[in-house]
């Protein structure tokens, strides 16, 4: 489940952050924020789960995964998915706890969930699939506060789609030998020599995102202030991938936390 690996859960909890700030203008349902928190710890862990299991084989031919505990036998596929059955049990009774108008949102979140690993033997970018993914949550949480999906939920869930591809490419840096020599997709793979360059403009378009989310609703000069500080992240998470090596890689993949955060505190601040 990944659990002694925090970042994962962050990197979904700041787009969810951001739909609720920005669906309630500053002051969200506290029961429904409870739940989404409560859902994405279940969500991210269920995902690790079949995500090492999908991809055991795979994981013990690559440096940096084989000791995960399915590649190397400490648990066995049958308690694998005893634990998955689990979790996406927590996932249903947390939804019936809201409106059913999501439900649909919801199965496509699980499909997404579930098919991202099998993704990687298929597609050459499955960093895209993750980030429709990891922005699941935008729409359903602004059905639920708002009634509806608008222009706002729009721009989110695509920021949230590329800024994925963006750490995801960094991420997957650090096993791009690997994952060529056995034959599995990357956006790493996908952008060749380009793929630092690339991260960096698709970045730039993430921060643009945000600048058009603040002018639609008219923000406060102190969020523009934020997304100008959020800059720096892009310009330090490029410059440390430049050497390639993998710990740097994985660096720069986990300072996209700082990114989500100062976003968050560009909204916070915007509504107080």
């Amino acid at each position: 489940m990944r659990v002694d690996k925090p970042i994962g859960y962050l990197l979904l909890m700041w787009p969810a952050l951001w739909a609720f700030l920005v669906s309630s203008e500053g002051s969200p349902n506290i029961f429904y924020l409870i739940i989404f928190s409560i859902g994405i710890l279940a969500t991210r862990s269920a995902g690790c789960v079949i995500n090492d299991y999908f991809d055991q084989d795979f994981d013990r031919k690559v440096e940096r995964t084989k000791e995960r505990v399915l590649a190397s036998k400490k648990v066995s596929n049958y308690e694998a998915l005893i634990i998955f059955a689990l979790l996406l049990s927590v996932c249903f009774i947390l939804l019936i706890m809201l409106e059913f108008k999501i439900l649909i949102f919801a199965i496509f979140s699980l499909v997404l969930l579930v098919a991202y690993p099998l993704t990687k033997r298929y597609f050459k970018l499955p960093q895209f699939v993750l980030g429709m993914a990891f922005g699941s949550s935008i729409p359903m949480i602004f059905i639920l506060e708002k009634g509806y999906i608008d222009v706002n939920c729009i721009i989110l869930y695509l920021s949230t789609i590329i800024w994925a591809i963006v750490y995801d490419t960094y991420y997957a840096m650090a096993d791009k030998k690997d994952d060529k020599k056995i034959g599995v997709g990357s956006s790493a793979l996908f952008f060749g020599d380009n793929d630092i360059k690339y991260s960096k403009y698709m970045h730039y378009t993430v921060v643009i995102g945000f600048i058009l989310l603040g002018l639609i609703n008219s923000y406060d000069f102190v969020y523009y202030l934020f997304v100008t500080l959020s800059l720096l992240t892009v310009i330090y998470q490029s410059l440390l991938a430049e050497s390639r090596k993998p710990y740097q890689c994985i660096s720069a993949f986990e300072n996209n936390n700082i990114f989500g955060l100062i976003i968050s505190f560009g909204l916070l601040f915007n509504y107080l």
